[in-house]
């Protein structure tokens, strides 16, 4: 078997590799493959040089008789993984900046909400006073609330029209 990594045992102790270790290799247990068919045995590599890829550089990723892949196969496989986790570290990533921009905007706008409704707040408590004052005012000078009611409107009205017209 042809390894562009040299000879090593190291992929059998990877614990990626243990869900190959129960593998046992009879094709009876198995449906068969579409994959095309391997010449001399080999993973889409012929002979002994390991350098010519056979079918057009197609090799498939099945193991062997023994239920052992290629370190060519499983560097592979391990470079497609690493390709696939950088994909879902940067998807993750986005999904958290924009998860960090929603809670921003959410305090924000709760800041903002308290501090109107605590501006609300102070305008009906001074409303309220102004009124109460208003309706004493009236008390005292025995006019009405609503004549006194008329006659800020009336004023209001005459301003109106002034800056208008």
């Amino acid at each position: 078997m042809a390894s562009r990594f040299g000879p090593s045992a190291l992929h059998q102790r990877d614990p990626r590799s243990s869900l190959f270790e129960n593998y046992t290799g009879d094709k009876k247990s198995r449906p068969s493959s579409h994959s095309p068919a391997r010449p001399n045995g080999s993973y889409g590599y012929s002979g002994s040089s390991g350098s010519v890829p056979v079918n057009d550089g197609f090799r498939p990723a099945t193991p062997n008789r023994k239920g052992q892949y290629s370190d060519a196969v499983l560097s592979e496989l391990e470079s497609q993984n690493d390709d696939q986790v950088e994909g879902m570290s940067a998807r993750v990533k986005m999904l958290k900046d924009i998860t960090i921009a929603i809670g921003d905007e959410i305090r924000d706008s709760s800041k903002l909400a308290d501090k109107m409704n605590d501006s609300f707040d102070n305008t009906r408590v001074r409303l309220k006073g102004t009124m109460n004052r208003m309706l004493r005012m009236a008390e005292r000078t025995g006019v009405g609330w609503r004549v006194w009611l008329g006659f800020f409107a009336a004023v209001i009205l005459l301003f109106w029209y002034v800056w208008l017209f």
